[in-house]
């Protein structure tokens, strides 16, 4: 074996861990253009960013420099030594970084709630002056997912919720400045197809809107989120959501933001649950997210 196989084994090993004795979990194949991603979008796609994540200085810096309290983003974990956010190389998208979420111990609802959480709420650091993002925007990340997960809980350790897996979520502060959970985007399961796909939940307004045609999620892949918010203190806003440039949601006459402080949408992508088993191991979830951005023009869309 050569000291090239031995470096590359090593380091697949320390980025993924073993999935079972004899094998290491998917490895994304490399992109068919090898342009940073952004160069790859048109030049009015390019103009339209307001905000992008590539991870490409090795950290997470991209979310909440250096963990500025008036950074307009940040890095917000639950859960303690349970749960990880790092830039990683070697899994990129695009570039060479990427962000790697990590929870573990997350079982049966039995050790609380496990959660990355990757936000975003202006253009630019304060300081920098930075501002809101606008009252309708597309917010996008690119998502790879190592393995097929189930977050269903099941009798007699069901704590009656069924379970649930929060990946892509906005939030809005409310009139004393509270950051409360809007609209999550979670992960379910199809336990006789192995399926996972995405539906939409509000625990404030109790509502829930699944897809009418199922559109199955990729596993060991990259693959595209992006949605368009409109926001709104009444029932006059929407989110539209595509899974690799294919609406699966497009969901009208909603409130979007609480009519708080800001009134503005806060974004966020990350790994969140009580319980999750992934390749039939309970407990542990890695995403890789990547090339993130919040933009006035669909980054995914007709491109």
């Amino acid at each position: 074996m050569s000291m090239r196989t031995i470096i590359t084994a090593t380091l697949l090993l320390l980025l993924f861990g073993c999935a079972s004795k004899d094998s290491v979990a998917p490895v994304p194949d490399p992109p068919d253009d090898p342009r940073p991603w952004i160069e790859t979008l048109s030049e009015a796609q390019r103009n339209s960013i307001l905000w992008i994540a590539d991870h490409e200085e090795g950290n997470l810096d991209d979310w909440d420099k250096g963990g500025s309290p008036n950074a307009g983003g940040g890095v917000f974990n639950t859960g303690g030594s349970d749960v990880q956010a790092i830039s990683v190389p070697g899994v990129a998208h695009s570039g060479e970084f990427a962000a790697k979420t990590t929870i573990t111990n997350a079982i049966r609802a039995e050790n609380g709630n496990k959660a990355v959480r990757l936000m975003r709420w202006t253009d630019k650091s304060w300081e920098e002056g930075g501002d809101y993002f606008p009252d309708t925007a597309y917010y996008s990340a690119w998502v790879f997912m190592p393995e097929t997960c189930n977050p269903n809980k099941y009798d007699p350790w069901d704590p009656g919720d069924g379970g649930w897996w929060n990946v892509f979520q906005f939030k809005s502060n409310d009139a004393a400045g509270v950051s409360q959970p809007m609209w999550t985007l979670n992960v379910a399961h199809n336990d006789n197809t192995g399926v996972m796909s995405f539906y939409f939940w509000s625990s404030l307004l109790q509502q829930s809107f699944a897809q009418n045609g199922v559109v199955p999620m990729p596993v060991a892949e990259w693959f595209h989120l992006e949605a368009r918010v409109v926001a709104s203190t009444g029932p006059s806003g929407r989110i539209t959501l595509w899974q690799n440039g294919i609406e699966i949601f497009d969901l009208q006459a909603i409130q979007t933001v609480l009519n708080g402080e800001s009134e503005k949408p806060i974004w966020g992508i990350g790994n969140y649950t009580n319980h999750i088993a992934c390749g039939g191991q309970e407990g542990s979830a890695t995403i890789y997210f990547d090339d993130a951005a919040v933009s006035t023009l669909s980054l995914s869309v007709g491109n």
